[in-house]
């Protein structure tokens, strides 16, 4: 699910040229914000990747981002560790991955309805084991066989705007690990589908503040679709 997605404090747009990505560098950018939610296996069971990204939008066209993603995952493998009371004891430990992202977005079809984009994802971060250990009392979660992952992943997405403000989109897509981590046997490797209730909250702002937050923009935000 994708909350809490589209320009925020969007510059004025007049429409969407038949133009390469190489001219809509040239146009002032937009900034964006976006909360999203992914499905995809990992060692052939359920995992959820949250991430966080924000970044410029270059005319609804292309979209350059840095996040940071999440994988929880419903691996879980039993371990045995040393306890911070030099203890040895087994327990049940969840497999899991953070990282930061790099992505580019390219928008190959937009309508006042229908939007289609190709994002490109590259990730670093590390993979490992998570369990939780209580210690006087109070539980502590820590990490077990961490060690560095490098990935990336295609995708496409289409989306249906029902109203200005709320779509719905679908997209496609896979994750491969160029390097893994060492310590863990299972893969990460999987195809990723999502599918997200889209609230676009650069058009919300544009339609409260069509002056801006300040009342000082002129010409005032428009959307040459719905005004």
């Amino acid at each position: 699910m994708q909350i809490g997605t589209g320009e925020l404090f969007a510059q004025q747009s007049t429409g969407m040229e038949k133009e390469g990505p190489y001219v809509t560098f040239k146009n002032k950018p937009s900034f964006f914000l976006t909360l999203d939610r992914s499905n995809s296996l990992v060692a052939g069971k359920s995992a959820v990747t949250n991430e966080l990204r924000l970044g410029l939008d270059f005319k609804r066209k292309v979209r350059l981002g840095l996040g940071f993603a999440g994988i929880a995952s419903d691996v879980v493998s039993s371990k045995t560790v040393r306890t911070e009371t030099d203890f040895d004891t087994t327990l049940n430990a969840l497999l899991s991955m953070n990282y930061l992202t790099l992505s580019a977005e390219y928008t190959f079809y937009e309508s006042k309805r229908w939007q289609v984009t190709m994002p490109m994802m590259t990730g670093i971060g590390t993979a490992f084991w998570t369990y939780y250990e209580n210690v006087n009392g109070e539980v502590k979660t820590k990490k077990l066989d961490e060690g560095g992952v490098l990935l990336t992943g295609p995708s496409v997405v289409v989306t249906y705007r029902i109203f200005r403000w709320f779509g719905l989109s679908g997209g496609l897509g896979y994750r491969q690990l160029i390097i893994n981590n060492s310590k863990i046997n299972e893969s990460f490797n999987s195809p990723i589908y999502t599918l997200r209730v889209r609230i676009f909250m650069g058009e919300i702002y544009k339609s409260v503040f069509p002056r801006g937050i300040f009342g000082n923009r002129n010409p005032p935000y428009s959307n040459e679709y719905w005004d």
